[in-house]
């Protein structure tokens, strides 16, 4: 029988076009398309939240078609909004289900509730939160300021992004230099005093491109404090804060089946002009246990797609643990880093696994652009520390087992450690491919990177040899190709 919730990842609908690939204006080619296309589909078909999670309370429907005069507890009686699901009395138990094909653009953070399942239902693809407001390309009140410069109203949190095209363009932040800067499609600037939006653009926006989203400064979802939660299978975009932030969880978060895309990209101090640019897919802030990332899809993530990290929180430096973390079969695509962690007061490290995700092209989105104020473009494939400095941490048991990372423009593996670590890092099955033409830095950076007396020892590769040595002290054994495919 024919799974009806199959999605046929080719079509091209104004939904679904950015699903087809993760650079859509500047595509690369990999060692292992087929491998990242299966995975891709993987994601894209997982089935509804309730043929895979046991709801075991009350189930609520949300439609972007719903009414919040309904009472939601029917896909035929939806409700439709953010303020309408936070009125809702939920237990324990309980789900929120968003409709397949619905596309609901959230103006503010949503508040995940203890104990609750976040999914979706019905048929089409991914339900869809958007950080942009609306789609820019469908309001016609563009008015042009200077020849091909035209301004639109946005009253909302400063813009740090601009995506055309669904990413055919990702746009230039002018910030600093406002209209004398802007010369090319896609550069842009947010003016806070009047609440004007500018854009360059060879044509009147509306005009000319299909879809524009203007990503405010805010995050899509805030999990404070949270346990025994489940997201699965939502589409998070268009947000220059991060997809998912989660400070103080208190262990049992499950996020599965999610595709997570051009997030990021805001300013230190919120406010442009701070010291750096940065912005999460996720990230588990003070404190992690618990907790699978399985079967998700990120790509063009600003700073880091997937991340634990920090020292700080509502527990302090008591209470904060970092405990049976899995990172399992994800697919991560021109990320300026794929998967980062730190933190420090020697809080416990244990059974933390990252293990059969695939890596590609990673700092080659646009957090990584040299020519865009604030750029990132440091960290690569894995950006890591457990020791050095203060940011020591009791490492008891890590693992990075069968990943495969496939032609990382920049670093690859950059681990800082203790000596004593070593021996509690495990290591195998790793596929490292390079294609040179990809680097835009030509030595790799990778391994462990703290020797006795060394505490800020790097290794550098500007050849396959000299991977393979340096990568032992990592792992021995991984297969590491540098311009060549398996025959």
């Amino acid at each position: 029988m024919k799974n009806k919730n199959v999605i046929n990842i080719e079509q091209t609908n104004e939904i679904a076009i950015a699903k087809l690939r993760a650079s859509y204006g500047n595509m690369a080619t990999g060692y292992c398309e087929e491998e990242a296309d299966a995975l891709r589909a993987k994601i894209l078909n997982a089935p509804n939240t309730q043929e895979v999670y046991e709801i075991r309370g009350t189930t609520y429907y949300v439609s972007a078609n719903g009414d919040d005069q309904n009472d939601g507890l029917s896909p035929e009686k939806p409700i439709k909004s953010l303020d309408r699901i936070e009125k809702l009395e939920l237990k324990n138990g309980d789900a929120i289900l968003f409709e397949r094909g619905s596309i609901f653009r959230f103006k503010r953070t949503m508040n995940i509730v203890n104990g609750i399942t976040y999914g979706c239902y019905g048929e089409g693809v991914k339900p869809a939160l958007y950080g942009s407001p609306e789609n820019y390309a469908l309001n016609d009140s563009w008015e042009e300021v200077k020849p091909n410069i035209w301004k639109i109203d946005f009253p909302y949190e400063y813009a740090s992004g601009c995506i055309l095209d669904y990413g055919m363009i990702a746009g230039v932040q002018k910030w600093d230099t406002k209209f004398d800067g802007m010369k090319e499609n896609g550069d842009y600037f947010h003016d806070l005093e009047t609440n004007n939006f500018y854009l360059y653009s060879k044509g009147k926006p509306s005009e000319v491109w299909h879809d524009i989203e203007i990503m405010p400064t805010f995050s899509l979802i805030m999990m404070r404090d949270t346990k025994d939660v489940v997201i699965d299978n939502i589409c998070m975009k268009y947000a220059a804060g991060f997809g998912i932030s989660a400070p103080d969880t208190q262990g049992n978060i499950k996020i599965t089946n999610c595709e997570l895309g051009y997030l990021g990209g805001l300013w230190e101090g919120v406010k442009p002009g701070g010291r750096v640019r940065f912005g999460n897919a996720i990230e588990f802030w003070a404190g992690a246990k618990d907790t699978i990332v399985e079967n998700c899809w990120f790509y063009q993530t600003y700073d880091s797609a997937l991340t634990w990290q920090g020292s700080g929180g509502k527990y302090g430096q008591w209470g904060i643990e970092y405990i049976n973390i899995t990172y399992r079969e994800n697919l991560f695509e021109y990320n300026n880093a794929d998967i980062e962690f730190f933190a420090g007061n020697n809080f416990p490290l244990e059974n933390f696994r990252m293990e059969d995700n695939i890596m590609r092209f990673t700092s080659m989105g646009w957090g990584s652009r040299t020519y865009d104020g604030g750029y990132r473009g440091i960290e690569g494939c894995v950006r890591a520390v457990t020791g050095g400095g203060a940011r020591i941490l009791d490492v008891k048991s890590a693992y990075f087992l069968n990943n495969l990372m496939d032609c990382p423009a920049r670093q690859t593996m950059n681990w800082n450690v203790e000596p004593w670590q070593l021996e509690k890092i495990h290591a195998s099955g790793t596929r490292l491919y390079i294609k040179s033409e990809y680097r835009t830095l030509e030595p790799c950076l990778q391994g462990l990177q703290n020797q006795p007396g060394l505490p800020y020892d790097r290794r550098f590769a500007c050849n396959k040899q000299e991977l393979i040595e340096g990568y032992e002290i990592f792992e021995k054994d991984a297969d590491i190709r540098w311009d060549e495919h398996d025959k």
